[in-house]
């Protein structure tokens, strides 16, 4: 594809004393797009031609060149490798005007295409003289009237002098600005009394030259120039308008494009067969695209910067992904949810496979609830926060992987419900939570609220008070507890009657430390207490019953699933035998549903059998 290119703001200055002589050249190179071609390695022809633009060819030379971060380069004329005449020779005294033509090749080559042909000015024509006294770029000079002067180069602007000493020096701090906003204010140095500044674009030559000539700062719009605007500032004596001097800097803007919303497509959750086909949204020009599995194990993707990568299931039935859009303005992220037939725990008592775990579930009143922690995410050091990036996060007790193995994960509350509805550690969701909450749970289970946490903790024990922010009741924390030695002794009450295996895992701290594992758990709930606070219940060593407490949302706690409907068939054992002949019956009890299992138990009588 052929590539048009413009060379901008070319600025020319006599560098040298004695020879090699030499003609300093700057410029800014664009592509067709109009942005700067940053960082390439360019090929450059220069031609000295003779009275007019398209006059007689008196020399040239070709150079290779890089330009930098913001599209600009400089080469000194005379310097390059000479394909016609010799630059020394040059006849700069003959009486014709100069004029310099620029070609260049985009792709560092010799296809050179013509830039452009300017008029030499008059300061390189110094050189005409072999013994005449040159200056070159720097020189200072002293004036009678004590002001003092330096021969600088701003582009745009040809060869100045400029104040030294006597005129504040302008300073914009940044040579180049890349900004990903609608707007980027430009702030100059102040000045002096007596002196004024003024604000001059030079490049595109549509906008207007004098921009601002009353504040050391002005707002650039993105709408003045979608891609690149850049700025001289100058700062002159009052009432001089530049005559006897006067200081510049420059600053080019760049706005880089606006960053892609991505959009990871609806939901697929009624999948059939073993693979899905997403629906993300493309990344623009310049961006790039990955998926990312957050939830699942044992899934593959055919092409995982695709937006329509097709992806395979695993041993897990449910997956959650991340599509995430990353350019030069940062990057966006958006979740997809993949549920396939087989179900994740269809009838409570079933093991439940999630993200490469195996939970035991367990029945306790009219809830189904996971009989162990949750140990799902990549593990992060205890002195950081969990972050709502594509990666689930989870800590481990003393940054130890072997005690998330053994304890579970701990979670704080933002990453526990995944940031839905813009939750966070230090703001509500909005809009609030209203049903279940999902969160880092598998499809099909959810984070428990602070009512589901009473509903359990009333049915083992009548006499909890949830509406109490304290210890209450008499044994339901026993009858939640493992009587596993991982407790600390006397493990007060422990019988694990409910099923609910609760383990000692301690928590991470505000200040990201670790503390009191075999001592005490702390299960999160989805209910907020306030936009800083959510509710728990705590479990303690020495103590039977169970606590309701809130606490701080970046606390580090374990986590606990339950089901989102839970209902068991009632049994039916069918009507009773009591005129039997012979030595055999037979049942007729109702048949289990789909998930369920049903098994027979002789619990008076001996020597009998079941076929």
């Amino acid at each position: 594809m052929k590539t048009i290119l413009t060379l901008l703001l070319a600025a020319l200055a006599l560098v040298t004393l004695a020879q090699p002589q030499k003609i300093n050249y700057q410029a800014i190179a664009l592509g067709s797009n109009g942005k700067p071609l940053k960082n390439t390695a360019v090929a450059l022809r220069l031609s000295v031609l003779d009275s007019a633009a398209n006059g007689t060819v008196l020399y040239t030379e070709t150079q290779p060149v890089t330009t930098d971060a913001g599209g600009q380069f400089s080469v000194y004329l005379g310097t390059g490798t000479s394909t016609a005449g010799t630059f020394a020779s040059l006849p700069w005294a003959n009486g014709n005007d100069k004029f310099l033509k620029v070609e260049m090749d985009a792709q560092g080559g010799t296809n050179y295409q013509v830039m452009g042909t300017t008029q030499l000015v008059s300061v390189p024509y110094a050189m005409a003289a072999g013994t005449a006294n040159v200056i070159e770029e720097g020189t200072i000079m002293k004036m009678k009237n004590g002001h003092i002067y330096r021969l600088d180069y701003p582009l745009g602007n040809g060869p100045v002098w400029n104040a030294v000493g006597g005129i504040t020096q302008a300073n914009i701090t940044m040579d180049t600005i890349f900004s990903c906003s609608d707007s980027v204010w430009l702030y100059g140095n102040k000045l002096k009394s007596q002196e004024y500044q003024e604000w001059q674009v030079f490049f595109p030559s549509s906008q207007p030259s004098i921009f601002n000539s009353t504040n050391d700062s002005i707002q650039v719009l993105r709408s003045l120039a979608p891609d690149t605007i850049a700025f001289n500032y100058y700062i002159y004596p009052a009432g001089s308008y530049g005559i006897g001097g006067f200081s510049s800097d420059k600053v080019v803007v760049i706005f880089l494009p606006k960053l892609s919303q991505s959009n990871a497509g609806p939901d697929q959750l009624s999948l059939t067969g073993t693979t899905a086909t997403f629906a993300a949204n493309a990344p623009a020009a310049g961006e790039t695209g990955i998926w990312t599995i957050t939830t699942g194990s044992g899934a593959t993707l055919n092409n995982a910067n695709s937006p329509t990568a097709t992806f395979t299931k695993g041993t897990d039935s449910a997956y959650t992904l991340v599509w995430t859009i990353t350019g030069p303005c940062g990057s966006s992220r958006d979740t997809v949810n993949l549920l396939f037939p087989a179900p994740v725990g269809t009838a409570c008592g079933q093991a439940v496979s999630y993200a490469g775990e195996s939970y035991s579930t367990v029945q306790i009143g009219t809830q189904c609830w996971f009989a162990k922690n949750l140990n799902v995410g990549t593990m992060i050091q205890g002195a950081n926060d969990q972050t709502n990036n594509s990666t689930l996060e989870k800590y481990c007790y003393n940054n130890d992987p072997a005690n998330c193995t053994t304890y579970g994960g701990l979670y704080q509350w933002a990453e526990a419900v995944q940031y839905q509805n813009g939750a966070s550690n230090t703001t509500s969701p909005t809009p609030g939570f209203t049903g279940n909450v999902r969160g880092i749970c598998p499809t099909g289970w959810h984070l428990p609220s602070d009512a589901e946490y009473c509903t359990l903790t009333t049915f083992l024990d009548a006499t909890v008070n949830c509406s109490f922010l304290g210890w209450s009741g008499t044994d339901a924390g026993g009858k939640m507890k493992l009587t596993s030695g991982l407790w600390t002794s006397p493990n007060t009450g422990a019988t694990n009657s409910s099923g609910f295996s609760a383990l000692p895992g301690g928590y991470r701290d505000t200040d990201g430390t670790f503390s009191i594992i075999g001592n005490s758990t702390f299960f999160l709930s989805s209910s907020e207490a306030s936009t800083t606070s959510a509710f728990f219940r705590d479990l303690y060593y020495n103590y039977s019953n169970i606590s309701r407490s809130d606490g701080n949302k970046i606390f580090g706690f374990s986590a606990r699933c339950i089901m989102d409907s839970c209902s068991t068939t009632t049994s039916s054992a069918g009507p009773d035998q009591l005129s039997l002949t012979g030595t055999t019956a037979t049942l007729a009890a109702n048949t289990p549903a789909a998930g369920e299992t049903g098994t027979w138990t002789i619990t008076t009588g001996s020597g009998a059998t079941l076929n």
